[in-house]
């Protein structure tokens, strides 16, 4: 590839490549995880890195939005699948799925990557963004550096699709006693729930099953900060 990916990184490119054949469009992230046999958090992860490298077009929030972009890597699986091959790859399904309109998604304050901290503020900011995200969908400024393997550093721009509840290895905004937000990976464990950074240098956050904690929402999206 014209950029260094790691093993699992190209794995996660052929898996999206081998589907799209598959299929004739682009496949979930379910679909993708189960192929792989991962989480579809893990998953995310490496299709964070593999966009960040410019490997692959992914749209967070849009179900079938996912593409292999490299144009050396596209040369060398069809070389390697050459059953069928064009030499491109479909076009996306005519049933409108892929038609994207703009929408206006509020930044609502802050979120702590780090120590927990009371903030999530009404504001007058607005981020104009493609209507694929999930109704009901906001943003949030990341403070501090807990999430930087995940890719989400101090000054990003999370999206959150509001929800209630996680699946392990998924990126939640938490909120601990009805009075302290956090932004970290959700784990539930035997009487209790783990909220694991990602950064070696930080420890988990470990709250007990008699600890008030809500799931406000899960990370969609991430804007890098300029």
């Amino acid at each position: 590839m014209s950029t260094t990916l790691s093993p699992k990184q190209e794995e996660t490119a052929e898996i999206i490549y081998k589907l799209t054949r598959k299929f004739n469009y682009p496949p979930t992230l379910d679909e993708i995880a189960a192929e792989m046999g991962i989480t579809k958090g893990t998953l995310q992860y490496h299709m964070t890195a593999l966009r960040k490298k410019n490997a692959i077009t992914w749209n967070p929030g849009s179900a079938r939005s996912v593409r292999v972009i490299d144009s050396r890597y596209l040369r060398d699986l069809e070389t390697k699948y050459p059953e069928g091959s064009s030499g491109r790859l479909p076009k996306p399904p005519s049933n409108g799925e892929f038609k994207v309109d703009r929408t206006q998604i509020p930044v609502l304050g802050k979120i702590a990557a780090g120590k927990p901290l009371s903030v999530m503020d009404d504001t007058d900011e607005y981020l104009e963004l493609d209507s694929y995200f999930p109704s009901g969908c906001y943003a949030l400024r990341v403070k501090g550096e807990s999430m930087v393997d995940a890719l989400i550093s101090d000054g990003d721009l999370v999206l959150i699709e509001p929800r209630h509840t996680a699946h392990n290895g998924e990126i939640v905004v938490a909120l601990l006693d009805d009075e302290a937000a956090t932004l970290k990976r959700f784990y539930k464990e035997e009487g209790r729930i783990r909220l694991q950074p990602e950064n070696p240098t930080m420890q988990p956050i470990f709250v007990p099953a008699s600890q008030d904690l809500k799931i406000q929402g899960i990370v969609k999206g991430v804007i890098r900060k300029v």
